[in-house]
């Protein structure tokens, strides 16, 4: 029988265990203590003003008497809907009293609260968000770093943020707040991480990046020092002298098949000319192999690398196949731009481009026809909507086309916009995708055809700035393709939204976020992805971009600057050329990329999924030598862990650190496995070599009669299930 591998890790997990902190008021005399009630709140809004008020529960984790509160009247409106607690005496905050804690109680939540530095709008949000339960205290714990150096005066309190639809609905509501302290962080509990290698879950099939929209550029325009600085962060998986990755070893470098826009040029409904792409198609049905020799560059270079997949897709038909004969609908409202009588056509094209690659020596694993269905597509790049009808006749010509040149790569569908529209959405068209086409009673079912693959494609925008969308939503995709026995992967994803709400640990604007509070919570995120979703892929959208209009780092991991650019915003033109950065996005995905590699399989942990804390994810190897632990630390201070595996002997720690100051940089002090400060704000990548213990074996246990088996405690069994064993007096175990 084959080892079974058990592994048990346990993390410490501690701020400051004699952290210092200030009581501002516990009301339990009646008055607000340290604190004052401003009278700024209009008082209709209330049937209850706000006071120093009787605690409605006291039960839970808040037995106090008093709190301070008021109660809403039915429906009330935001404005004025306040409870402002004014600081007697204002203070700075600094690293000593940045950690705001307080118990939070609301018997109805119809809205989220917004907690407020000094003002009520979003430029002091320290916090947004509902509690966990209605009518249930709550402690609350606010990081103020980003406030560092400013004076606090008053805690804002927005009782209830009515100011999207429904403003209605709802009855009377309370709201009490008790217990304010101000300090440096208290500590924290340990916790038991445990790690078993006999319950794993899915396999990982890649990590990787889109070419889109800018690689043709750098090819082109850039220095070859520059460019090929950028294949080597991307795609290398070699070590400097130091023991520093090169690059982060992409297992999958996802390539767009242009449409034809660029020859339009000005007319092609695409002001951006980056953003426009060539076709290898030429409109009398010939092919020229020499376009978009930018693109080809870096597959060739990803290729030379050892890159494992490639995957290629497109975001629209060739012009010549188009209703609207550009690369998306021109301002068209329309279900589909696709004509009629071109779906073979359109599947012959990409058939034929997958096919010119693969003899090219190219390892192509998929083809996507669509992208993102659900949008219109009028303008800006190339893309167009599909309803599911649409997308299912497509599939079945391009399954012809793939099946006739007895091509490998598999058809890789439906690239949903959002999580949502696999398992229901309520956008215009393309919802229900997984039902639409994997179950075999659809209309539109494809699941069938021998080039499909039994995966579904989506994309994590619009659904990541909360952490219950982050778990429930990617639960919910999940549940939904096991019903269907297809996998999940995550093919497009950079930080196209609004900012992540506080509540989920992200500063309260973006402009107030750092570059790698960004990189981080895409660590938290990638996390989600995988262990919430079980998805077996993660691809950033676009590896290059040049960073603007205070975007920051939110949409590229090299950022581009064009020759002359005196900051990190670049507004010139890049066919001048320019530099290159790798940034902290591509660092903290090559946590993962780099060390979580095709075929390592994620194992069951418990004890480490604190969205707003420490999160870890493992991955044993395929032939079960390397263990990788992806630790994401959300949290302001250290941890310190301390790992213990039993069943298996680590002969060798290797541990790599992504935060301000590093940049997925290996760190020879954390080599010690029982004894590692995971630092503050970090995403970690601990690598363990392994060994099976020492006089453990291996053996097909005999039938009943032939040789006692006992337990490790020295109880004999007759009938042993999975664990470790002892017989005729050697350790074994059973899987």
């Amino acid at each position: 029988m084959r080892r079974t591998l058990i592994v048990f890790v346990s993390a410490m997990i501690a701020l400051a265990a004699n952290a210092q902190t200030t009581l501002l008021a516990d009301f339990e005399d009646g008055t607000a203590g340290k604190l004052k009630i401003n009278k700024d709140y209009q008082g209709s809004l209330f049937s209850v003003k706000p006071r120093v008020m009787d605690n409605p529960v006291k039960t839970g984790a808040n037995t106090s008497d008093k709190c301070v509160g008021a109660t809403n009247v039915a429906d009330a409106d935001w404005w004025k809907n306040f409870l402002i607690l004014d600081l007697q005496q204002p203070v700075v905050i600094s690293d000593a009293n940045r950690i705001l804690t307080f118990m939070a109680y609301r018997s109805i939540q119809p809205k989220e609260m917004r907690i407020g530095f000094n003002t009520s709008e979003e430029s002091g949000q320290l916090y947004l968000g509902k509690l966990t339960t209605d009518g249930e205290w709550e402690r609350i714990s606010i990081d103020m770093a980003a406030f560092a150096g400013q004076t606090l005066k008053s805690i804002y309190i927005v009782l209830s943020c009515n100011w999207s639809d429904p403003r209605s609905g709802w009855g009377e509501a309370t709201y009490c707040f008790d217990d304010f302290y101000m300090g440096a962080g208290e500590a924290l509990p340990p916790a038991t991480i445990f790690i078993d290698a006999t319950k794993t879950k899915q396999t990982i099939q890649d990590f990787g990046a889109s070419d889109c929209w800018t690689a043709e550029y750098i090819s082109d325009y850039f220095s070859a020092s520059e460019k090929e600085n950028a294949a080597r962060w991307l795609f290398s998986q070699q070590f400097d002298s130091q023991g520093n990755p090169e690059g982060i070893g992409l297992s999958c470098w996802r390539v767009n098949l242009g449409a034809g826009s660029a020859s339009q040029g000005a007319n092609s409904n695409i002001d951006d000319e980056t953003r426009r792409a060539e076709c290898y198609l030429n409109a009398d049905g010939t092919y020229d192999w020499t376009r978009c020799d930018g693109q080809q560059w870096f597959m060739k270079q990803a290729k030379e690398y050892g890159v494992d997949h490639f995957l290629l897709f497109s975001n629209s038909a060739p012009v010549y196949f188009t209703r609207s004969g550009k690369a998306n609908t021109n301002g068209q409202g329309m279900k589909c731009n696709l004509k009629d009588d071109c779906y073979d056509d359109f599947a012959e094209f990409l058939a034929t481009t997958t096919e010119h690659f693969v003899d090219a020596g190219y390892p192509v694993t998929y083809i996507d026809p669509v992208n993102e269905p659900q949008f219109d597509w009028k303008d800006g790049q190339e893309g167009s909507p599909w309803e599911n009808s649409n997308i299912s006749d497509l599939v079945k010509e391009l399954d012809k086309s793939m099946q006739s040149r007895q091509l490998s790569a598999k058809i890789l569908i439906p690239e949903a916009a959002k999580w949502t529209c696999l398992y229901g959405g309520n956008e215009a068209r393309a919802n229900n995708q997984l039902k639409a086409f994997f179950d075999p009673g659809s209309t539109t079912y494809v699941g069938d055809l021998k080039s499909v693959a039994k995966v579904a494609a989506g994309h994590s925008y619009w659904t990541f700035r909360t952490n219950s969308d982050l778990k429930d939503i990617r639960q919910q995709v999940s549940d939904e393709a096991a019903k269907y026995g297809v996998d999940v992967m995550q093919t497009e994803w950079s930080m196209l939204d609004a900012a992540p709400e506080t509540s989920a640990a992200f500063p309260a604007t973006y402009d107030a976020a750092s570059k790698m509070d960004i990189a981080l919570y895409m660590g938290k995120l990638i996390h989600s992805d995988l262990v919430y979703g079980n998805m077996t892929g993660w691809s950033y959208w676009t590896a290059f971009a040049q960073e603007k209009w205070s975007q920051k780092n939110r949409f590229y991991l090299i950022r581009m600057n064009a020759k002359g650019d005196t900051g990190e915003e670049s507004y010139g033109d890049i066919k001048n050329g320019g530099t290159l950065t790798a940034d902290k996005n591509l660092w903290v995905l090559g946590n993962y990329s780099r060390f979580i590699r095709p075929g390592f399989k994620r194992l069951e942990v418990d004890g480490a999924d604190e969205l707003n804390g420490l999160m870890s994810s493992s991955w044993l190897s395929p032939d079960g030598n390397t263990l990788v632990s992806v630790l994401v630390n959300m949290s302001r201070g250290s941890r310190h862990v301390n790992l213990a595996l039993s069943g298996s002997q680590i002969t060798g720690v290797k541990t790599y650190v992504t935060d301000k100051e590093h940049d997925l940089q290996y760190d020879a002090t954390l080599s010690d496995a029982a004894d590692m400060q995971i630092p503050a704000r970090s995403v970690v990548t601990v690598v363990m070599s392994l060994t099976q213990s020492s006089g453990i074996g291996s053996a097909t246990f005999q039938p009943a009669g032939q040789g006692k088996i006992w337990t490790l405690s020295g109880q004999q069994v007759k009938h042993p299930q999975k664990g470790i064993y002892i017989t005729k007096g050697t350790k074994y175990i059973l899987r």
